[in-house]
């Protein structure tokens, strides 16, 4: 009885062990496939950048035309690919440094990027964060036009 018990203790305790080594190899495999992730979407946006560069140039876009196409282009490829939002903002950041290094990056480009970035970290995207309305009319009873103080049947007291 008792040596049943000390072989099922040692398999429990193998088991555990294995648990223990595994969880480490299966948290450094997740941060290397996010940083994969990352890279993917860098090289995403980093050829974004350079077409819509060339695209705009070929256009005669300037100023401030040619970092909308470009800010448009970057959002396109983004969302296009599915990347999440925190992936894109890191790999926008990515290619900026990228590109910048390898002279690559046009002013119109930086300021794509930048306005990129800073819609991003003051939480400003044209939509409301928290999934709620954005704009128009505040939500509830409709005015009514004959007055009365309300609209619909269902807002009209009981008599």
């Amino acid at each position: 009885m008792f040596k049943t018990k000390l072989i099922a203790f040692a398999c429990h305790a193998a088991l555990a062990g294995l648990a223990l080594a595994a969880a480490p190899i299966a948290a450094s495999a997740a941060v290397s496939a996010a940083q994969d992730t990352v890279e993917a979407a860098t090289a995403i946006v980093e050829a974004a950048i350079v077409q819509a560069q060339n695209e705009a140039a070929a256009a005669g876009l300037t100023g401030d035309a040619a970092a909308a196409y470009i800010q448009s282009a970057i959002a396109t490829a983004l969302a296009a690919n599915g990347i999440s939002p925190a992936v894109g903002l890191q790999a926008v950041s990515n290619a900026q440094a990228s590109l910048a290094a390898s002279g690559q990056l046009s002013p119109a480009a930086a300021s794509a990027v930048s306005s990129i970035q800073s819609s991003a970290n003051s939480g400003t995207s044209g939509a409301p964060a928290s999934g709620g309305q954005s704009g128009g009319a505040p939500i509830g009873a409709s005015g009514s036009a004959g007055g009365g103080g309300g609209g619909g049947s269902d807002y009209r007291p009981a008599t």
